[in-house]
């Protein structure tokens, strides 16, 4: 008998509001109450996913799918970082799968991820695509030593895949990267920065003016930019910080412009 997800959530919608049609829940996951919070779409349906066990743990395996119906839109989000704690020589595994519906609406957008010392990381992502449908994903990280000695994470590795209805690979991107490297602040790896952050901005609409402002986006303290996916995917803005404030500015602040450049 194949083990069910950590969590499982399918959205639907019914005369312009979206709402939970189903779920199911496991340790070490909790799901909060279906909320609607947002003053430019009353009809969004948002949803917190917290973790009941303090972060990801070595041997943790917390897997996770987001269904959203044909014309629903729902945002998914954690109230906090998520750290993931030291570990001797394995690994915490992290995946979630996407299906968006034709012409549905998905922002997923977890907080940031915290590596603590000798913490190994593998998180994939997997979404499909409806025709019409835009889904937002976002990964965030930064490393971090309680003991203020500068030890580093022992390796992040991490990926997404893009497919069609037609179970065609649009797009695929992955990210592995040692901690002692990323603390080593070596140019083209982190540098001065100690923060990235992606969001995935993936639809299959056409948006000319998009990576131009997405590009536009500065601030002091901020490296970013922005690129075109292959397949006709979507986009990814990038950034790079000095701290996870001057990140999470950014990153709101492209999710503002995707969401206004589609006009969603």
């Amino acid at each position: 008998m194949t083990e069910r997800h950590s969590f499982e959530l399918d959205f639907g919608s019914a005369e312009g509001r979206s709402f939970v049609a189903r779920q199911y829940v496991r340790y070490p996951v909790h799901v909060g109450r279906a909320l609607y919070t947002d003053p430019l779409d009353r009809g969004r349906c948002t949803v917190f996913l917290q973790s009941v066990s303090g972060g990801l743990f070595e041997h943790d395996t917390v897997t996770g799918r987001i269904a959203v119906a044909p014309e629903a839109r729902a945002h998914v989000a954690t109230p906090a970082s998520t750290i993931v704690h030291t570990m001797r020589g394995g690994c915490a595994t992290q995946t979630v799968d996407i299906d968006a519906g034709d012409g549905a609406q998905l922002e997923y957008l977890p907080a940031p991820q915290i590596l603590f010392p000798g913490s190994h990381l593998h998180a994939r992502i997997s979404v499909t695509l409806g025709e019409g449908a835009l889904v937002l994903v976002s990964e965030t990280f930064l490393a971090h030593d309680p003991t203020a000695c500068g030890a580093p994470f022992a390796l992040m590795d991490s990926a997404i895949d893009i497919t069609g209805r037609d179970a065609r690979l649009l797009a695929r991107e992955r990210m592995r990267i040692r901690g002692a490297d990323w603390l080593g602040a070596q140019p083209g790896v982190s540098g001065d920065f100690s923060v990235q952050a992606s969001l995935w901005i993936l639809t299959q609409t056409a948006c000319a003016g998009l990576p131009e402002a997405l590009r536009a986006i500065s601030g002091e303290g901020l490296y970013a930019g922005a690129s075109a996916l292959p397949g006709e995917a979507g986009w990814v803005f990038r950034a790079l910080g000095t701290d996870a404030i001057v990140v999470g500015k950014a990153m709101a602040a492209a999710r503002v412009v995707a969401l206004g450049a589609l006009h969603r």
